[in-house]
């Protein structure tokens, strides 16, 4: 996961694990994608995040939404049900 990847990038495994409460194991294992963090723990992560790792951060939380809803809009096959939901997109962004 590159969030934590990032977050590696300034403390140790055991530092990180210790700051959002799981066992360096488990850092270790989302630092190499072979598990992935539940919604607790990543908001958890996201709450150590520094003030100097929060561009990164934000630009890969930012991109995963992007792709995701890429994915979702190139789903759906009738062209007309695609359109609107680009249109619900970017009605819901602009706010």
């Amino acid at each position: 996961m590159k969030i934590v990847e990032t977050l590696l990038s300034s403390r140790s495994i055991k530092q990180l694990a210790s700051e959002i409460g799981v066992s360096p194991t488990a850092v270790r294992k989302y630092a190499n994608g072979r598990a992935s963090p539940d919604d607790e723990v990543l908001a958890r992560l996201l709450s150590v995040v520094a003030p100097y790792e929060k561009e990164k951060v934000y630009d890969i939380l930012l991109g995963d939404l992007i792709n995701s809803i890429r994915s979702l809009i190139g789903l759906i096959d009738d062209p007309k049900y695609r359109d609107i939901m680009r249109e619900r997109i970017i009605e819901s962004v602009r706010g």
